[in-house]
């Protein structure tokens, strides 16, 4: 039977393939527009790819359970994410602002895009914030939030 670590590391392997594969069909492409589209999705692969890792190392027993840092390092990082939530928040204000104000159907798929984006993080910031609040939280919490804001295998 495969087990959960197998599956993360072949996510792993299938996101790095892809970044390669589009990274080559990139090659000397002008259009902006399409390039910057790919550009986003080899991000996105080399992230996935990141957090597959960060979950393989933490059910291979290698990163600890929980966030074990001291008061003073987890006070400051909390509060920083809690202001990365105002930030992305003040993002989407001002994308309603844009939205407002586009004619062009491209430019508006581009910003609807820009703003699933921006939901996205901020839910993710607040419920990370939520944790964080918290004195402990369990390895099940943090897969269960990777799981529902960033694309990994259940």
């Amino acid at each position: 039977m495969t087990d959960l670590i197998d599956l993360l590391q072949e996510q792993k392997n299938l996101e790095l393939s892809h970044v390669q594969t589009i990274s080559e069909s990139i090659r000397g492409l002008k259009h902006p527009m399409v390039r910057v589209v790919l550009e986003s999705i080899i991000h996105d692969s080399m992230k996935h790819a990141s957090i597959a890792q960060a979950l393989i190392d933490v059910e291979a027993g290698a990163a600890p359970m929980k966030l074990d840092v001291d008061l003073g390092p987890a006070v400051n990082l909390a509060q920083s994410i809690k202001q990365h939530v105002i930030v992305e928040q003040n993002m989407l204000e001002l994308l309603e602002q844009i939205d407002d104000l586009v004619e062009d159907d491209r430019v508006q798929a581009f910003i609807d895009y820009l703003v699933e984006e921006e939901k996205r993080h901020h839910k993710l910031l607040k419920a990370l914030s939520s944790l964080l609040d918290r004195e402990t939280v369990s390895l099940d919490e943090y897969v269960g939030l990777f799981q529902k804001y960033m694309i990994v295998p259940p």
